[in-house]
């Protein structure tokens, strides 16, 4: 195996014998986990009451339908809760139950459910509160609706704590200990279709559940992408079940965003790409209700409605590569956790200049927006590091402090934010991060006489390719190009055009286009391959990965 250092600092790992290995051969070992199933159908998906307390959750809905109760949709205003939101309240209207949604201001609210919440549903009679991705642990919450004779049915799939409410009439979580669900990783909207699969039978006659569920797994499909679980068992059944009948959707706001891109070479990847920033531009921009009334309103004004979100979109991109440029210039490298203060800068902004900083300098990044006398932080780290175990240490300084993953937030007073930063970068720079680079294993050397549709063939049976099922990563040593450029206006991206045909874009690498035109005009390039469709015409799309310069 040989080890090269790339363009990003990476370290790239790659057998030159890999090149006389068939693409079958390599993708097919991936396989052999128990986990991996190459075609799974529909009927493969898991009994619902399985999950820990889901028969109680059912029986107590039936009740609030058979009696006419008033029902409340309780979620917070990221996409997560949004797309489960959307499931439930599709399915509720459905079978016409009184069913409504309530989510906290981003500002004055923050997250999670409160007792005041709860003092305002009983003004509105509610009968019962369906909490979404709303955390196990809000004990003191759930006690206080019980004394109000309002019912609570838990839904999360976070970790779950010591203690859980026995308050509440269901907590449904995949974690539990005491559940026996065979698959723990369903994304919060996965958990919020699992409930309705267990509703279903009881309000529809067999074909027609069947029918329902079948059309309405795109929105746990885009979400279980969007949240980054693999795409193992279950997870990759409603993905690859959802990418058969795309071109079929009844989700005309979804056909109307991918309406370009809808090909015979679709991927998990359209709904990051193109479908989930659409959403979150939403929430983070202008208001969830948005994306909510989008996917719910299927026919009303769904043109006005897609409109206006690309619009936010399009501002949110925008503020994004200032902040990014700016946050890349300014920051101090040297030490081994980043960071980053603008009183600038956006609460919606702070974690993507975060996650940004973080993948160019493979560091932890706090990046943080001054407000007046407090400042409230995004953290986030690379996966050597855990920015949630060292802020644990110092969280007497916060006022607030939550976390997920590798990922974090705080808000911190202004006058204890000096001493908190001098603590951590004492503590974090004592650490040894020199060794600490990003590997990147290519899967198979390529010759130019490899690339073309028949290889993207082959690789295709594979699909979907995301988390624990990436795409093959490929590698082509002195590839000759004639001219570099940047694409389109954004000058974000990079083209590298040469006498072949087939398309090369290196997205978001703008910052090395000095170094490339530097060197020698020929680069081996690490990349992925898939197909782009162009005004009725078909290439195959290398997007690189990485670049290393001899």
């Amino acid at each position: 195996m040989i080890e090269q250092l790339s363009l990003k600092k990476n370290i790239i790992k790659y057998d030159p014998e890999s090149i006389s290995l068939s693409i079958e051969d390599i993708l097919e070992k991936r396989f052999e986990n128990g986990e991996f199933i190459i075609n799974g159908w529909f009927e493969d998906l898991h009994d619902p009451y399985m999950l820990k307390d889901m028969d109680k959750a059912v029986e107590r809905i039936k009740l609030a339908y058979q009696k006419g109760e008033r029902v409340m949709i309780f979620w917070d205003y990221d996409v997560d809760w949004v797309t489960s939101t959307s499931i439930l309240m599709h399915f509720f209207k459905k079978i016409w139950l009184d069913a409504s949604y309530r989510l906290p201001h981003r500002i004055k609210d923050w997250y999670w459910l409160k007792k005041y919440f709860i003092d305002e549903m009983v003004s509105l009679s509610v009968d019962l509160v369906v909490t979404v991705d709303c955390w196990t642990k809000d004990l003191d919450v759930i006690s206080h609706a019980k004394n109000l004779w309002i019912d609570v049915i838990i839904t999360d799939h976070h970790a779950v704590p010591d203690i859980i409410s026995e308050d509440a009439i269901a907590v449904i979580n995949p974690k539990r200990d005491d559940c026996n669900y065979m698959y723990k990783h369903l994304a919060w909207a996965w958990v919020a279709f699992k409930l309705v699969q267990a509703l279903v039978y009881h309000f529809m006659d067999k074909d027609e559940a069947e029918r329902y569920l079948k059309s309405t797994i795109d929105i746990a499909a885009i979400w279980t992408v969007a949240d980054c679980m693999r795409l193992t068992w279950e997870n990759r059944i409603i993905v690859q079940e959802w990418l058969k009948q795309i071109k079929n959707s009844r989700s005309q706001w979804i056909k109307k965003l991918i309406q370009e891109k809808i090909n015979d070479d679709l991927d998990a990847d359209i709904f990051w790409f193109l479908i989930w920033p659409r959403l979150n531009a939403a929430w983070r921009m202008d208001t969830p209700y948005k994306a909510v009334n989008l996917i719910l309103n299927n026919w009303d004004s769904v043109d006005k409605t897609i409109s206006e979100i690309e619009k936010l979109n399009e501002k949110r991109k925008y503020f994004t590569k200032e902040f990014v440029t700016d946050a890349l210039n300014k920051v101090n490298t040297e030490n081994n956790i980043i960071f980053y203060v603008s009183p600038a800068i956006e609460h919606w902004i702070i974690w993507i200049v975060a996650w940004r900083l973080t993948e160019q300098f493979y560091k932890p990044s706090i990046v943080l927006k001054d407000e007046w006398d407090k400042l409230v932080a995004s953290c986030r780290s690379p996966d050597y590091f855990s920015i949630v175990d060292i802020l644990t240490k110092y969280k007497d300084y916060f006022i607030a402090f939550w976390w997920h993953k590798q990922a974090a937030g705080f808000t911190i007073t202004k006058e204890k934010f000096a001493e908190f930063k001098t603590n951590i970068l004492k503590e974090v720079n004592s650490l040894d991060f020199l060794n600490y680079k990003k590997e990147i294993i290519v899967d198979k050397v390529v010759s130019l006489d490899d690339l073309g549709f028949s290889l993207l063939n082959k690789m295709n049976k594979y699909k979907p390719f995301w988390l624990w099922n990436e795409k093959p990563v490929f590698m082509i040593k002195n590839l000759d190009y004639e001219k570099l450029e940047f694409l389109w206006n954004w000058r974000d991206h990079l083209r590298f055009i040469t006498k072949y045909r087939f398309k090369i874009f290196a997205f978001f690498m703008w910052e090395f286009y000095e170094e490339i035109k530097k060197s020698k005009k020929s680069v081996n390039l690490v990349f992925d391959l898939s197909e782009d469709t162009w005004m009725g015409h078909k290439n195959l799309m290398l997007k690189v990965i990485d670049i290393i310069l001899e």
